[in-house]
């Protein structure tokens, strides 16, 4: 006779726990406010009960003689099913004051008073109390909610007045908290327990969505970017210290935390499988299937332990989110990339207010950088990366040499970056001074960028790479010069790039694309190093002199192409980050320091010619490149004199 589970709730967050039960051949029950839940036809029986009503609740349990009682997904159904475990004689995983703890987040700050992963907090149940507390910025919390309903970020006294009652309305026993805002990146844990033993866990980047209160969950992302390093091990001794504080001896266990300065700061923790699907995630990652031991524990029969083999690709959870009371459409969604896709809506359906802001229509699992489309793949940059990164990806040459495009019309693109996730815009017309300079000769500079980009709308591909110059930038400024620096562009080229920037940040800001747009240093590499390094190359390799104009006053800043294809390589690894980024050297170089530095290169004989009266360019113009060192982990990796030693070998 098959065992019996009791779940609560029957939404698309306990759509997957449904599925998996009844593929075991267990009994699945379900009870729900609503008898128009998704999952319901899904169950072998349903009646229609407030998950929240514990004594209809246990009625039924104990009616059905059912075995487990459990939900994924929801915190208000943690306090009621482990409640009824409880006085049943059933399994759970922990109990009931645990629960009511983790769900409540005035019990939560008090239980984790002393802990160093706590945030300073107030609690109060009218505006006038909470007038008092004017630590700004804090996040306005109703206690007791969930879904980020009622959530804000109060930044003064206007913010709390405006949205006090609505986040209020949300507590139902009257309360809100008032938590510390913390300023950094966002983090989940997905920890596992058997008997006071953490058994498994794994950091994963969370994304949220940019201008929206609450942390209102965008995507999520492994490996995360503090993977091996020491703010993992903050973060690990806080999931340790959460656990043991809450005596969260068995069973699941998510949380929710913020990163500043390398220090973890807990923001949320509930002792369940969490309801956006990571369980997914992260068996496709490294084979640990958490839904399956949560269910397996759940019924008495022991976990066997698999040991976790990782994946080396980086791979996402990424949800379909609308606005709600719009229509969903599925067509929207039919050529985005996936190992995984499910939609919670049809279309035509009217999309539900839960959050209020963007709700969750569906989601995607798929891995990327795996199969990235390089458009002008067949030019210098896109050359050179492809002989240093063509046996870890998937590379898709869009160019018109490749002959894979004859244009690069919406059309055209639209076929060639069909089942890329990831996408390189390198395609440009260089600066070539036998030309009559004009801002029409650079136009299509635009027009690719322009028609790369929406397509890769349509397509939902949003790890974006576009590489823009140096040359936006005004010379005559301090150096060295850092991403919010005087725009300027020094040449038509210049006023290209900087135009196409400006659509990148269009549909960073408004499509949801994380598109990293690299403003280059002069690039020194075979056959493209600009006039003067080809010209003191080809002098001192014939035993000629190099000149040097004027004074060696003006500096430039040199990167090598192989430091080029490695800040791409970098960009393309982290995925939810967008913006701009200076990649160079940030070391200036005058002419006659270049000079020498080829010189020692060939071990030629050369002497340095100077004419000080000719006139030089007195510009000096270096990058600032601390941004890209901090937030993709690129520094230069081969400093000019290394670059040229290797380039003339």
């Amino acid at each position: 006779m098959s065992k019996k589970i009791l779940i609560l709730g029957a939404g698309n967050a306990q759509k997957d726990l449904i599925d998996y039960c009844n593929s075991c051949g267990l009994e699945t029950y379900g009870c729900s406010y609503s008898n128009t839940d998704s999952a319901i036809p899904l169950l072998t029986h349903f009646e229609q009960i407030n998950i929240l009503d514990e004594p209809e609740i246990k009625e039924y349990f104990v009616r059905n003689n059912t075995d487990s009682i459990y939900s994924v997904g929801s915190d208000i159904a943690v306090p009621v099913f482990s409640q009824v475990a409880e006085e049943c004689g059933a399994f759970s995983f922990v109990s009931k004051k645990c629960a009511d703890i983790c769900c409540n987040k005035h019990l939560l700050r008090e239980a984790l008073s002393d802990s160093i992963f706590n945030l300073p907090y107030y609690v109060c149940d009218n505006i006038s109390q909470a007038q008092n507390y004017n630590s700004y910025p804090y996040m306005l919390k109703p206690v007791d909610s969930q879904g980020q309903r009622g959530v804000y970020l109060i930044r003064n006294s206007e913010e709390l007045e405006k949205h006090f009652d609505d986040s209020l309305s949300y507590s139902k026993c009257g309360k809100v908290i008032l938590e510390k805002y913390i300023d950094g990146n966002e983090v989940s844990v997905n920890a596992y327990v058997i008997n006071d033993d953490i058994v498994f866990s794994i950091i994963s980047d969370r994304e949220s969505f940019k201008n929206l209160p609450g942390g209102i969950i965008k995507a999520h992302h492994l490996p995360s970017v503090y993977e091996g390093t020491k703010t993992a091990n903050r973060i690990n001794d806080l999931v340790k210290d959460t656990i043991s504080r809450l005596k969260i001896h068995n069973g699941p266990v998510y949380f929710q935390i913020k990163v500043s300065d390398g220090h973890p700061y807990l923001i949320e923790v509930t002792p369940r499988l969490d309801g956006c699907h990571m369980h997914k995630l992260i068996k496709m990652y490294c084979g640990v299937d958490l839904l399956d031991m949560t269910v397996t524990q759940l019924l008495g029969y022991d976990i066997k332990l698999k040991k976790a083999l990782y994946i080396n690709s980086p791979i996402h959870l990424e949800f379909f989110c609308q606005e709600p009371n719009t229509q969903f459409d599925e067509k929207k969604y039919i050529n985005y990339v996936a190992n995984f896709k499910h939609l919670y809506y049809h279309t035509g359906d009217n999309v539900r207010k839960l959050n209020g802001y963007m709700e969750k229509c569906g989601y995607r699992i798929y891995k990327s950088p795996h199969k990235i489309g390089l458009i002008g793949g067949s030019g210098f940059v896109g050359s050179s990366f492809k002989d240093m990164y063509k046996d870890k990806f998937e590379l898709v040459d869009i160019s018109r040499k490749a002959n894979v495009i004859k244009d690069y019309s919406e059309k055209a693109l639209e076929n060639a970056l069909y089942g890329c996730d990831s996408v390189v815009i390198l395609a440009a017309k260089k600066v070539n001074q036998s030309e009559k300079q004009s801002k029409e000769l650079y136009d299509d500079n635009v027009t690719v960028v322009k028609n790369t980009l929406s397509v890769c709308s349509k397509l939902g591909i949003k790890n974006i790479v576009f590489t823009s110059t140096r040359c936006v930038y005004a010379n005559n400024q301090s150096t060295p010069i850092s991403e919010d620096g005087i725009i300027k562009p020094i040449n038509y080229y210049g006023i290209s790039k900087r135009t196409a920037e400006e659509l990148c940040e269009y549909y960073n800001n408004n499509s949801d694309m994380n598109i990293k747009i690299l403003r280059l240093a002069q690039i020194i590499g075979k056959d493209k190093n600009g006039y003067m390094v080809d010209k003191f190359i080809e002098s001192a390799l014939k035993g000629n002199s190099l000149t040097v104009y004027g004074k060696s006053v003006g500096k430039r800043d040199y990167i090598y192409i192989k430091d080029v294809c490695r800040a791409i390589y970098l960009s393309l690894q982290k995925f939810d980050k967008s913006g701009i980024y200076n990649i160079g050297s940030g070391v200036g170089t005058s002419s006659e320091e270049l000079a020498k530095a080829v010189i020692n290169a060939t071990g030629s004989e050369s002497e340095i010619a100077v004419i000080p009266d000719k006139p030089e360019d007195t510009s000096v113009t270096y990058l600032n490149v601390s941004k890209a060192k901090s937030e993709l982990r690129f520094s230069c990796e081969y400093t000019l004199q290394e670059a040229i030693n290797d380039l003339i070998k």
